[in-house]
């Protein structure tokens, strides 16, 4: 690496340090963009050329951190025999698990980043489309498996996975000191929910085929009758 590319990269990641302790420490709204430069130990001018606006410092905050919380979930998801729902549940795990150790800088992200313009807006949308891939290839075993029979496209169910996950998240970091675990839970249940459906239809059909299975395996079938030559009826 060139010293030049060197320089600017190690300004870059002063910059998204000093951005990831000030949002920590003091917030979105308390933090100033000359907070972060003087934290960073560069002109304000510099930091304009690595962020366009405050919300554009916390894409570069971000998009290392959910590129880390990706990479985790993929390993945590490589088994293909994992039922579909703790399978989904096992890839954002990690994310509720990262942010209850940081919720406040976790409230910024999840309150603030709807859109993905400015300087980094490239990169957290190739986050996103990776996320949504990953949630596609699991969703496509899920079917090939003969698990779930959607009537919609596999990227409509995985983009549905995902909106579920982004609102609860974003509903639990809004509480009171919380917790990874209560959190997934909390998750589980809407994935459940979401797998099942809301018509007892499924649950009752599912029902009368385990009886008549019950029943079929609890009844001796009879014997096959026998000729008067003792050879059997065809």
């Amino acid at each position: 690496m060139q010293v030049r590319e060197r320089n600017k990269a190690e300004k870059r990641e002063r910059i998204r340090r000093a951005a990831l302790k000030l949002f920590s420490q003091h917030g979105y709204d308390a933090t100033t963009l000359r907070d972060v430069a003087r934290e960073a130990h560069v002109a304000l001018g510099t930091l304009s050329l690595y962020a366009a606006d405050k919300r554009d410092l916390t894409l570069l905050v971000f998009n290392e951190i959910t590129v880390e919380m990706m990479e985790i979930a993929i390993d945590m998801t490589r088994s293909r025999d994992m039922p579909l729902g703790e399978r989904i549940l096992a890839f954002f795990a990690p994310f509720y698990q990262d942010w209850a150790n940081n919720p406040r800088l976790a409230r910024i992200f999840l309150q603030i980043n709807y859109y993905s313009g400015g300087m980094h807006g490239e990169e957290y949308t190739r986050t996103r489309r990776a996320i949504a891939r990953q949630l596609e290839f699991i969703v496509e075993d899920a079917i090939n498996r003969g698990e779930i029979r959607p009537l919609e496209t596999t990227d409509v169910v995985a983009q549905h996975f995902f909106l579920i996950f982004s609102a609860t998240a974003r509903w639990w970091v809004g509480g009171d000191d919380p917790v990874a675990e209560e959190g997934i839970d909390y998750l589980r249940r809407l994935i459940r929910l979401q797998i099942n459906g809301l018509s007892p239809r499924a649950a009752a059909t599912s029902q009368r085929s385990n009886t008549r299975a019950k029943a079929g395996a609890a009844t001796p079938r009879s014997p096959r009758k026998r000729s008067s030559t003792g050879a059997h009826e065809r």
